[in-house]
This record gives structure tokens, sequence and C-alpha cells, in this order.
């Protein structure tokens, strides 16, 4: 009677086994069919993922904050701060700004940073170099040393090596000479 038992139990161990692996396979190819079906781009599962830790956010009963807006740029502290810290025409405040917001450090951070104090002394080099030289300025020449013009208001006659330059000066002299009268209205 206890082999019949056994033998009972044995039949019933064996079809639970094959039962199992059945109901194992049935789950993985449901996941299989699963992992093809959630296919999802990143914008999807971005969204996905944000409700979910809203939703968690919410029974934890975290309170977060939304992202604050920055502030304009004629914001009047940021303006005191830089004037503050010798940063005082527009161009060199635009210039702040930009660096800020492209590097996300606070104006504080950045203007001890050594990328930024290059940049404002590079800018502030071409503003007093433009200063320095006006356009329309009397003084400033353009004609280059190889030109007639050149030659002709320094009085001399180009280097011995630049002949043809050389009968170009003489030719011009020659010709204003010669079309300035012997009188002064003339």
């Amino acid at each position: 009677m206890n082999e019949e038992l056994n033998e009972e139990l044995n039949e019933e161990v064996v079809e639970d086994e094959e039962t199992d692996l059945e109901l194992e396979e049935e789950q993985e190819e449901k996941e299989t069919v699963e992992v093809k079906k959630t296919t999802e781009t990143l914008e999807a599962r971005r969204a996905r993922l944000t409700r979910q830790l809203e939703q968690t956010n919410k029974k934890l009963g975290v309170d977060v904050e939304k992202k604050v807006k920055a502030p304009a740029h004629n914001d009047l502290g940021e303006s005191a701060y830089l004037i503050a810290n010798g940063i005082k025409d527009s161009d060199e405040k635009d210039l702040a700004r930009k660096l800020s917001k492209e590097t996300g450090k606070d104006l504080e951070t950045l203007l001890d940073s050594t990328y930024f104090q290059l940049e404002l002394k590079t800018l502030r080099e071409t503003k007093t170099t433009e200063r320095a030289n006006p356009e329309g300025s009397k003084r400033s020449n353009n004609t280059s040393s190889d030109s007639v013009e050149y030659w002709i208001a320094k009085g001399e006659l180009p280097p011995a090596s630049e002949q043809q330059l050389r009968r170009d000066v003489v030719n011009a002299r020659i010709k204003k000479d010669d079309s300035s009268g012997t009188f002064y209205n003339s």
C-alpha cells in the first residue's frame, strides 16, 4: 500500500513539474511579446517616467518645486551687481549675461572665473583700440609704402630696388608740377 501511495505521489509530482514547466514557458512567451510591444521612443519613455515620478512624489507627500524662470535681462539687482564689480558698459554686461547663460554659472562664480576675465580683457582691449584710431581721422594714412601717393607725400624716392615704382613717382611729380601754374590763380 505504501508502494501504491508512493507511485501516486510520484505521478502527481511529475504532473506538477510538467504543469510548472508549461506555466514558465507561457510566462516567458508573454514577456517576449511584451518586450517586442514596448519599443517606445525616448520622448514617450521620458514622459512616462516623469508621470511616474510625479505620482511617487505625490504618494510620498514630497513637494517638488517647478523650475523657476530665469530673471529678465533688465534685472536691476543683476545690473547693480555687475556695476559694483566694475562692469559698466552695456556690451560688457551682455558678455557677462551671455557667458552666464552658456555656462550655467551664477554671476558671482562667473566673475571670478579666469575664462570670463580673459574674455572681458579682450573685449576691453578691442574697444580701446577702436577708440584710439577713429575712422575718418586726417592722421590715419591708409596708403602703403608701395604706392605712388605715399612716396609723393613723403617727398622722397622709393629704394633703388623698386625701379618701376621710382619711375611712376617721378612721372607723377612731373605731372603735378606741370599742372600747377606759375601764378597762384592760374
